[in-house]
């Protein structure tokens, strides 16, 4: 078993920020754009609409000065001559106040041209060129009016799609959200559930333990004195299981918190070794067991500390299950390093590799030894462990009558 509730935790915290700052600032990008819409609506209502009809009456009386001159021009009746341009004159007399400098010198021009004509004092010839300049300026006008007119709409439409486009996105986060949101939540919960159940066995295994070593005593206190060395030697038996069941259960558990962060530095392999085979020389004589380590000049970069508890945990397995040998070696190979540890006991034939490393699983040779000394099924899972805090990979060959083989690549390079 793997605790990743953590974890887990950790991700539902950084998404559900995440989420919450992207809503945030979605929601925010959107009132910001219907506050634009809100002030480009207003602007267009209270200046551009009022601009809009100055402009457009500037252009009506371009082309009304045209049509006036046309009529005194070509006017065959004198009155309808001399009422074109007295029209004429109303009109260069109040310009608008939209136009500029150069439309009204040149409205002020046009209606020189017209009473100089109708006066008899102009040419007719001179009329003609000045209306094909009011013309153009007129269709000139029209054409930055209609211009005007389309850029303010285009504006507004582009800022609506905009609102949209982010109505859209927001709605797609929202639903997102809510389906890592619940992946994540359901990860969690069964995390939970794998992790009470961790402690449920944990806690029936420690009770048991209890019993017995209560048992032990209650028979002790009726055991003559004569018989008291056996009852002691199976008092300290059971103490010693109970010492080495809590110590690998606090390992895992430590193993398996968040706060667990590997220091990397070189390290000897022959040093951990030496420290290895001096910690287990008593171990392998007590059960006869001829424990080998093979010298290494390899190094690696690692947690000391970590690799040594993986070692330990993988030796003291390789010691418990062997018939009489049990090997330790390493070996570079492709700029990484392998370490080996063999055993000639019966192997574990009946369980999956990926089985071996869940707490409280053992494998068939387990039973094959004393209750007093039976195995927890845990100490594969601190290996598991430990192994991914160090970038490692665990690979278990195992056959039954014929050993088991522990593989623990390191992907770092080798000193």
């Amino acid at each position: 078993m793997k605790f990743r509730d953590g974890r887990i935790q950790l991700t539902v915290y950084l998404a559900g920020g995440l989420f919450i700052a992207a809503f945030a600032a979605m929601a925010l990008g959107i009132l910001a754009v219907q506050q634009r819409i809100v002030g480009v609506t207003h602007e267009t209502r209270d200046v551009m609409v009022p601009q809009f009809l100055a402009q457009i009456r500037v252009v009506r009386n371009l082309e009304g000065l045209r049509h006036y001159g046309s009529l005194a021009v070509k006017g065959a009746d004198p009155q309808v001559r001399r009422d074109a341009a007295y029209l004429a004159a109303l009109i260069a007399a109040h310009p608008s106040s939209q136009s500029d400098e150069a439309t009204r010198a040149l409205v002020a021009e046009a209606n020189g041209h017209v009473q100089s004509i109708v006066a008899g004092v102009g040419p007719a010839v001179a009329w003609p060129p000045m209306e094909d300049l009011l013309t153009a300026r007129a269709d000139a006008l029209s054409v930055a009016t209609g211009n005007l007119v389309l850029e303010r709409a285009t504006d507004i439409r582009d800022d609506s799609l905009l609102v949209r486009n982010l109505a859209t996105a927001l709605a797609v986060l929202f639903v997102s959200s809510m389906v890592v949101m619940v992946f994540l939540g359901r990860s969690l919960v069964v995390q939970l559930r794998t992790k009470n159940q961790f402690f449920n066995e944990a806690s029936h295994d420690f009770r048991q333990r209890l019993h017995g070593m209560q048992l032990l005593i209650n028979t002790a206190q009726r055991t003559p004195l004569h018989n008291a060395p056996a009852i002691v030697s199976k008092v300290k038996a059971a103490t010693a299981d109970l010492q080495r069941y809590l110590d690998n259960f606090l390992e895992l558990t430590r193993l398996e918190a968040v706060v667990v962060r590997p220091v990397f530095n070189p390290v000897v392999l022959q040093d951990v070794f030496q420290r290895l085979e001096l910690q287990f020389e008593e171990a392998a004589s007590h059960r006869q067991v001829d424990l080998k380590f093979r010298y290494t000049r390899a190094s690696v970069h690692s947690d000391e500390r970590i690799l040594l508890r993986l070692l330990e945990n993988l030796i003291s397995n390789a010691i418990k299950f062997a018939r009489g040998r049990v090997l330790v070696a390493a070996r570079p190979r492709l700029g990484r390093l392998e370490i080996w540890v063999m055993d000639d006991g019966e192997g574990m034939p009946e369980l999956p590799q990926l089985g071996l490393f869940e707490a409280f699983v053992q494998g068939s040779n387990a039973k094959r030894v004393g209750t007093s000394d039976h195995g927890f099924g845990l100490g594969l899972s601190i290996v598991m462990r430990a192994a991914s805090l160090l970038s490692a990979r665990v690979q278990v060959r195992t056959q039954g009558g014929r050993g088991s083989t522990v593989k623990v690549v390191f992907k770092t390079a080798v000193d």
